[in-house]
């Protein structure tokens, strides 16, 4: 399967209704040309901050890319950039048990082009 956009909102209702869990988050964060840092972040964080970001006035502002990487896995990547600095996630996720990388693919294009 290729790349897709997703909105946060999917994202958030896949994870509350345990369609997919998330394993790892990355974060790299470019400030210049020679300077790059890269953490790791809590799956509990991750979620919490998406959660959050879903219920503000800014949760149109980053677009966040899916793509099924394998029968069980998925990839979602966002990433955020401004004059001063470049930030991205990678975040690793797993299919949980009785739910298809189908079902996952038809709930997070559900709402991204209507309205």
């Amino acid at each position: 399967m290729s790349r897709r956009i997703t909105d946060v909102s999917n994202l958030v209702e896949v994870v509350e209704n345990k369609m997919i869990s998330v394993d790892s988050v990355e974060c790299k964060t470019k400030f210049s040309a020679d300077m790059t840092e890269t953490n790791q972040i809590t799956p509990n964080k991750f979620i919490k901050s998406i959660q959050f970001m879903n219920e503000t006035i800014f949760k149109d502002a980053i677009d966040f890319y899916y793509e099924v990487t394998g029968i069980n896995s998925l990839l979602i990547e966002c990433g955020m950039r401004n004059q001063f600095m470049e930030e991205y996630y990678r975040v690793e996720c797993a299919v949980c048990d009785g739910v298809s990388a189908k079902d996952i693919d038809k709930k997070l294009r559900e709402t991204i082009f209507e309205e």
